[in-house]
């Protein structure tokens, strides 16, 4: 009986760390569910993919989006799905990348007990719960954070089939089938489809059971026609864009570098990925380094297929970018992110497989600063407002404009046209409704301001840069008088009243 008792008390939790593990979670986890309820606005890009799945059926998200966006079409019938059941509000369409935020970090965390020590799977699970940019993304609509998502399950799924271990029908069957969705659910994964190819070739080629060999092949084969019909469909007319590709160009990587300008380019795009893995404290990312290399070295001498599994995500996607192929902008390389945080944690435990207990003590100290250091804590503190749209129209409600009174900048007409048109309140803007929309392309402000015929005008500004909108205003200023001016979280809102004519007597 007595011992009965005392498992109850040990059982649950016995070792710190594992309590330590969990606190980390249910952080994360209240992390994300924070900034969802939260409820910012839309951003452009966001707008213009609810006004994708607004505009079209099930069957057409297999054809390329309009408004220069992209995402893979089974994470796109997910939204339409959740339009269809709770409407096309911020949340609604939110709801996809939440639920893939949170099953991040229980994927993550079940795949970390199988490969690190309990002392130490902590510090990488911290660095998945806490990341900013990985809690930010987690409420919003794209699908960044369900590519990492994705990314995940997959080398869960490597770790959990042996491909010694289960039959070969079995092995065929759920690869096939795996791989199949994580192609229409995520580009990225392609990449990590790659390294669990290697990963399983690894371990044929060491034990040298050449007769599983052909499953490889045939899953690959599969898999490469698929891509092959994705790209076809739906990939080559988005990477034809002119416009893609001049706005990612400055991510890619220099293949050769040859002057310390290029040099200084490729390093200034590893640092980004250092500083979305542990953040932009200078002894994080000098630390994250060294964890990194001490955590590769560590794992290509237990096994290079691990190695492979781990790391060859992080290496093709590189690759891939030294091609011009790939760009690292931070948000579209989130899906590796994982992988950089599962290092930073092999380099921890190999610091952490010392025996002298007082050796260990620095080691949990400064983890435990990494993640100190690297948080989101600040939503806990103030709502976390990005182009708050909806204030600069609130504001201009208040002071009894209309439609005809109001000039959308070019970077905020898909808000405008979202939230007058689309969303579930859209009922509340209809008074703003009619305003005159810039165009990407329109170099004409001095003629529409010149040509404002009614006694008043806002101007409304979410995005495009400051020196773009000072352009703007100035040049109305030529023709008008600025009477009042709102500003809140990125969203401007200029008032301007006709000059009037100031008439001289020259007579004398």
């Amino acid at each position: 009986m007595f011992m009965f008792q005392k498992n109850i008390f040990k059982k649950p939790f016995e070792n710190r760390f594992e309590l330590l593990a969990l606190v980390v979670v249910l952080i994360g986890i209240v992390f994300r569910i924070t900034i969802f309820v939260q409820n910012r606005n839309l951003i452009i890009d966001e707008a213009n993919v609810v006004r994708n799945i607004y505009e079209r059926g099930f069957l057409e998200l297999l054809q390329p989006l309009k408004y220069e966006q992209y995402a893979a079409p089974i994470y796109l019938w997910s939204l339409e799905v959740f339009s269809h059941l709770f409407g096309y509000s911020e949340q609604a369409m939110r709801l996809s990348a939440l639920l893939c935020g949170l099953g991040s970090i229980f994927v993550f965390w079940h795949l970390l007990r199988k490969v690190l020590p309990v002392n130490s799977l902590w510090l990488p699970l911290g660095l998945l719960c806490f990341a900013p940019i990985l809690i930010k993304y987690s409420a919003e609509v794209k699908q960044y954070v369900p590519d990492a998502f994705v990314a995940i399950c997959l080398v869960a799924l490597a770790l959990a089939i042996d491909i010694f271990l289960v039959s070969k029908k079995r092995f065929v069957i759920t690869w096939l089938l795996a791989g199949s969705i994580a192609i229409w659910a995520s580009q990225p994964s392609v990449f990590i489809l790659a390294s669990v190819g290697f990963y399983y070739f690894f371990q044929v080629a060491a034990k040298k059971e050449w007769q599983l060999f052909p499953l490889l092949v045939i899953i690959a084969i599969v898999w490469l026609a698929q891509f092959a019909l994705y790209f076809e469909v739906i990939l080559k007319n988005q990477i034809n864009s002119s416009y893609l590709q001049n706005y990612h160009r400055p991510y890619f990587l220099f293949a050769t570098p040859t002057s310390m300008e290029e040099w200084e380019h490729n390093w200034i795009r590893l640092r980004e990925i250092l500083n979305n893995t542990v953040g932009y404290n200078t002894y994080s990312w000098h630390a994250a380094i060294v964890f990194i290399l001490l955590g590769a070295y560590r794992l290509l001498r237990q096994s290079l297929a691990r190695f492979a599994l781990f790391c060859f995500p992080i290496l093709i996607t590189l690759v891939a970018a030294a091609l011009n192929q790939f760009s690292l902008i931070e948000r579209v390389v989130l899906f590796i992110l994982p992988f950089t945080m599962l290092m930073v944690g092999y380099g921890f435990a190999f610091l952490m497989s010392f025996r002298s207990e007082i050796a260990k003590i620095p080691v949990l100290i400064f983890g435990l600063f990494i993640l100190k250091e690297y948080n989101f804590a600040s939503l806990f503190k103030e709502k976390f407002a990005f182009q708050e749209f909806t204030a600069g129209m609130d504001y201009i409600l208040s002071k009894n404009g209309t439609g005809k009174e109001l000039y959308i900048d070019c970077a905020t007409v898909d808000d405008y046209i979202y939230y007058t048109e689309i969303h579930p309140d859209s009922a509340k803007y209809r008074p703003l409704y009619g305003a005159y929309l810039f165009k990407w392309a329109d170099t004409h402000f001095a003629e529409v301001a010149a040509n404002i015929s009614t006694p008043r005008a806002f101007f409304l500004f979410t995005g495009g840069g400051d020196g773009a909108r000072n352009k703007v205003v100035d040049i109305v200023k030529q023709h008008h008088t600025q009477t009042d001016y709102f500003e809140y979280a990125i969203c401007y809102v200029f008032t301007f009243n006709k000059k009037t004519e100031t008439h001289v007597d020259t007579s004398f």
